[in-house]
């Protein structure tokens, strides 16, 4: 047997078990959700929740909420009623437009 085709085995292989791996990885998130807390950590670099909710849900929110095709956030509807946020879609989406957030703005003061 020539040398390429056993590298060529060995290659799909390792192609099958890492696909394979990477499905049951990812579909062991599908329905997680989290709470603006959880989404700052894993998404924001630990931002504070009033700077998330500025910079990223009121700036976005015509892109992210659940009403449009993609959204991902549950918007809280004041007082006692918590934000929700589907994670796979909000990892997703923030690894899309990354670059769109201003990472450096800073809270207005007052």
């Amino acid at each position: 047997m020539p040398e390429t085709s056993v590298d060529d085995y060995i290659k799909n292989l390792i192609k099958i078990e890492v696909e394979s791996r990477l499905k049951n990885l990812g579909d062991q998130f599908l329905g997680e959700t989290w709470t603006l807390d959880e989404f700052r950590k894993n998404c924001c670099f630990n931002k504070d929740r009033e700077w998330v909710k500025l910079f990223i849900f009121a700036q976005f929110k015509d892109e992210i909420v659940l009403s449009k095709p993609g959204g991902w956030l549950k918007p809280s509807k004041g007082k006692g009623s918590p934000y929700g946020v589907y994670a796979v879609e909000a990892r997703k989406w923030m690894q899309a437009n990354r670059n769109r957030i201003d990472w450096n703005a800073k809270l207005p003061r007052g």
